[in-house]
């Protein structure tokens, strides 16, 4: 078998999203800087979902109006996100990380500008429809101020139109389609997650130097997966490489990848593909790897794609002990205080150590109460844009700062290299390196007005 060199994947669903930079610096956050205070408060050890409003047993308040800083009203913010299909892991890891985000930045009190936090999260069983209605009956029945999605970019591409037309803010994250920042990008969309592009310009120029030139590559045909395959695309062929096949996009729901592994064989014979570049999410990921062993695909070509959760690796990656590759965070690579905090809280109140879309969940929760102490706890629109464009804060994977163009968040990325699969501790990987926000800053993609 051929060298397994990961790359991108998943949520990252691959292609990294891009990252861009940006503006002015901003307001340092309190308990997220130096909150090591946070980890001991009563409010953030107790229960991590004690705000949270259990799925469909919300009342019916009133629609609550933009704003509120004064009133000490409570402040609802709706999460939607998949809690029961193809993508709930990463649903949960994203539900965890906000929660553990709010107690963190609030020191623990879930309070924010004298606002009582109150979270009410609804499940879109990963479909775009249910997920846009949900939006819907969030802000107008529910009285939400603020939203936050998705792991699912399809989702994420429903809810955004949402907020834009009740002009509430929404924050996505894991969600990392880069149309949700480029070409469908709103002004009140901020997305705290990485896209696909800073996946590809993290790891594609190392791919083509190091692995291979000729390229074939598999996606989901879906949002997400077409987002993913052109931005591995565009950084592939800038950095010199060439892909010498149509993309190969196969529908998210399948369970016998056969045929599609056919077209990757049949580029490596007749076309010369050497690397083979994937892109997927979902609980099938294992099926396909399975699957493209059995084929004898990774006896023909170097396999590209990116480290997942820890849940998959052992499924997954079972032949790759050594390859090296890109992964949007694990739980043992930030040397920071907001992820040791993190860390230690996710062991005290869910078992484990957070998983890769933990960290995400986590930095949505910091950005927005960090957006709120600006405004004095005031969610009208345009004081949280005002508040939040070029905004920086501390978050577990280091600084994020929120491009003024296009809403994306700059963050930190890394290339590791896969050294187990055994640790009880589930440390798998070893840093080769970090690679900066803006070595992985995207090109800014907004349509022009």
């Amino acid at each position: 078998m051929k060298r397994l060199f990961s790359l991108v994947m998943l949520w990252s669903i691959v292609a990294a999203l891009l990252a861009a930079c940006g503006g002015a610096p901003a307001t340092p956050a309190t308990g997220a800087n130096t909150s090591p205070a946070a980890a001991s408060s009563p409010a953030a050890a107790s229960s991590p979902t004690a705000a949270a409003s259990p799925q469909g047993t919300e009342a019916s308040p009133a629609p609550a109006a933009a704003g509120g800083a004064s009133s000490g009203k409570p402040l609802k913010i709706g999460l939607v996100t998949d809690q029961s299909k193809a993508l709930m892991l990463y649903g949960q890891q994203e539900i965890n990380g906000f929660m553990l985000g709010l107690q963190y930045a609030t020191d623990g009190t879930m309070e924010v500008a004298g606002r009582k936090l109150e979270v009410i999260i609804r499940d879109d069983e990963n479909n775009a429809d249910r997920a846009r209605q949900l939006a819907r009956e969030l802000i107008e029945r529910d009285g939400v101020e603020v939203l936050q999605c998705c792991a699912s970019t399809t989702s994420a591409l429903a809810v955004i139109e949402v907020a834009k037309e009740n002009q509430k803010i929404v924050i996505v994250d894991p969600a990392a389609g880069p149309q949700i920042t480029g070409s469908n990008f709103n002004r009140y969309v901020f997305r705290t997650g990485r896209n696909t592009l800073q996946d590809a310009l993290t790891a594609g120029p190392y791919i083509v130097e190091n692995i291979g030139k000729e390229f074939v590559q598999i996606a989901p045909d879906t949002d997400f997966g077409k987002g993913s395959a052109a931005s591995w695309r565009t950084v592939i062929e800038g950095a010199g490489g060439r892909f010498v096949a149509e993309d190969v996009l196969i529908p998210a729901d399948t369970t016998d990848f056969t045929p599609y592994l056919q077209r990757v064989l049949d580029a490596a014979d007749e076309n010369g593909a050497k690397v083979l570049f994937v892109t997927w999410a979902g609980s099938n990921f294992p099926r396909l790897f399975q699957q493209m062993r059995e084929q004898g695909v990774l006896d023909k070509l170097t396999l590209a794609t990116g480290f997942g959760d820890n849940a998959t690796m052992k499924a997954v990656y079972t032949d790759a002990i050594g390859a090296v590759g890109v992964i949007v965070y694990h739980y043992t690579l930030p040397k920071n205080p907001v992820n040791d905090w993190l860390v230690q809280e996710h062991k005290k109140q869910h078992g484990t150590p957070p998983d890769l879309f933990t960290a995400g969940g986590m930095a949505a929760a910091i950005a927005l109460v960090e957006a709120l102490k600006k405004t004095g706890g005031d969610t009208d629109a345009e004081k949280m844009i005002a508040a939040m464009e070029g905004m920086s804060f501390q978050g577990p994977k280091g600084t994020y700062t929120f491009r003024k163009e296009d809403h994306q968040a700059l963050q930190p990325m890394y290339m590791v290299k896969l050294v187990n699969l055994d640790d009880p501790e589930m440390r798998f990987f070893e840093l080769l390196e970090e690679r900066s926000p803006e070595e992985t800053a995207p090109p800014i993609m907004v349509p022009k007005p």
